[in-house]
């Protein structure tokens, strides 16, 4: 299914424990997928902008601690998407804390250190099949009936929840409604870029501007 890819991955962490750690997962999966993969280590997110400076477009997917020597990752990502808008950005941190300070970098996922390590090999290989296909292909079905409803994922904004109904709030501005649990849909996007702000929103981070609490 993978044999024809190459994927360049940079791991991006201030602790050697983890980027051997990483590293030696990720040789694992790609050995187990057939793969093509190469991986290059960075220690601090200072060293990646540096090397990212020759080669701003070299990597496909960017694991990166968000706390990491001088400039933590969340600056780091920031940096990294004044030029490149399109590399995979995974975030590797040991507190959720610190997951809505990074919505406008457009993160592709979180992993939990020591928490979401059962779901690394999902959301990696949920990554690289994201890298091969046409964003509109990712799409997710209703049944309505005897009709089957597809909607792009890009195109809707968040999904609500209300009693037994679920709100699928389109960019067109459009909103349709399915008997659905949003517990189901939250599991079946766990791997996408939906996030769950509130026990009857599911997000698209990609629609997510800005942030305030109350």
């Amino acid at each position: 299914m993978y044999g024809d890819m190459m994927i360049t991955i940079a791991l991006c962490d201030d602790e050697v424990k983890f980027l051997d750690y990483y590293e030696q997962k990720l040789h694992i999966i790609t050995k187990k997928h057939d793969i093509l993969h190469e991986i290059i280590r960075f220690t601090s997110g200072e060293s990646l902008l540096f090397y990212l400076e020759d080669h701003p477009n070299q990597f496909d997917i960017i694991y990166l601690d968000i706390l990491t020597g001088d400039k933590n990752g969340i600056e780091t990502a920031k940096a990294i998407r004044t030029f490149n808008k399109e590399t995979k950005i995974i975030f590797l941190t040991s507190s959720a804390s610190f997951v809505y300070d990074a919505f406008d970098t457009n993160p592709t996922n979180y992993i939990l250190k020591n928490v979401h390590d059962n779901k690394f090999e999902d959301i990696f290989l949920s990554t690289v099949k994201s890298l091969k296909s046409n964003p509109n292909e990712r799409q997710i079905t209703f049944k309505s009936g005897k009709d089957c409803i597809m909607y792009p994922l890009d195109d809707i904004t968040h999904f609500e929840s209300f009693k037994r109904l679920v709100d699928i709030h389109l960019s067109s501005g459009e909103t349709v409604s399915y008997y659905y649990k949003l517990s189901d849909l939250t599991s079946a996007l766990s791997n996408e870029n939906y996030v769950l702000i509130h026990r009857s929103y599911l997000a698209n981070m990609q629609y997510i501007k800005r942030i305030s609490t109350q």
